[in-house]
């Protein structure tokens, strides 16, 4: 779904309090975008979107001057894992030096996923 879509989806998420855990996430399978995490307090979800950057990775400094920017369908959304704060910011320790290394979206889904994992044993 896309990024409109998501919030559409469940009204508590647009109001509610976000914390960012970055926004320069990458993926080997797509090296042409980058990818930001964010988790939602209302409803506990961690989610990442998928943002490309047709001239690749380095038009993502373009974008941030608004030079090409992708288009809000392209803004695609991935609901990585639901669970309290604590607990994400506990499997995502050390993220920020994670984040700039090649495919580190894989860490993050691993360290998220083992996290839902332990929260649907309890």
């Amino acid at each position: 779904m896309n990024i409109r879509e998501f919030y559409r989806e469940d009204s508590r998420r647009q109001a509610s309090t976000e914390v960012r855990f970055g926004d320069g996430w990458t993926d080997q399978h797509d090296i042409h975008s980058t990818y930001l995490l964010s988790w939602v307090a209302d409803t506990r979800e961690i989610y990442s979107v998928r943002e490309p950057h047709p001239g690749g990775i380095l038009a993502r400094y373009l974008d941030q001057l608004r030079v090409d920017q992708a288009d809000i369908d392209e803004l695609r959304v991935e609901v990585l894992a639901v669970a309290d704060r604590e607990a994400v910011e506990a499997a995502l320790a050390g993220w920020p030096a994670v984040m700039d290394e090649h495919n580190s979206l894989r860490w993050a889904r691993r360290q998220l996923t083992s996290l839902s994992s332990a929260g649907a044993a309890s």
